[in-house]
């Protein structure tokens, strides 16, 4: 009997193992890609935005009591011209600390590809601001989450479009590699 609660606790294990998924053991995605939108979604009698949370590698709702406050959102800046109101990009850091650097903009994605790929470590100096300016195609942010780590963004694509409503918003689409431990240093 005995035996055979050892071995039920063991398989046990491995099945929260398994479900809870491997993040347990070696940590958030070092790199990967997420798509932020601007649109604004009602839940119940207030609105949220979904946003992207490193350590989880998963999407949060922001502002959300109950859940996790993402490392990024996607704040849209309202710009009115000729041709009437647009919506575009901006990067936020809901826990409004640390924040973003921009540190190169290309005509094309593989000059700023290969910028990306050969950009290893985060220099000294860099000045993070909790918004960014307006995002744009094909550039290289760096960003500092509010636990200290260093994440590094290639900007691949940006949508506009309209809601059911006729209201502009956007989506950025977004390569990242994070460097977990705090370190200025990046993997390959």
């Amino acid at each position: 009997m005995k035996a055979f609660a050892i071995r039920s606790g063991i398989w046990l294990l491995l099945g929260l193992f398994f479900i809870s998924g491997c993040k347990m053991l070696f940590g958030p995605d070092k790199k990967g890609d997420f798509q932020l939108s601007s649109e604004l979604i009602l839940g119940g009698s207030t609105y949220y935005i979904w946003g992207y949370y490193y350590e989880d590698s998963e999407y949060y709702r922001f502002p959300h009591e109950k859940d996790q406050v993402p490392d990024i959102i996607n704040q849209e800046y309202r710009v009115i011209g000729r041709d009437g109101q647009r919506s575009e990009p901006g990067f936020k850091t809901p826990g409004e600390s640390n924040g973003f650097a921009l540190i190169g903009e290309f005509e094309s994605l593989d000059e700023a590809r290969e910028f990306y790929r050969d950009y290893d470590r985060v220099e000294e100096g860099l000045q993070f601001e909790v918004d960014s300016d307006t995002v744009k195609l094909y550039q290289v942010w760096i960003q500092k989450s509010s636990l200290g780590n260093y994440a590094k963004l290639l900007v691949t694509g940006i949508e506009y479009r309209q809601t059911e409503q006729g209201a502009p918003i956007n989506e950025v689409q977004v390569e990242y590699i994070y460097q977990s431990n705090g370190s200025r240093d990046f993997p390959n």
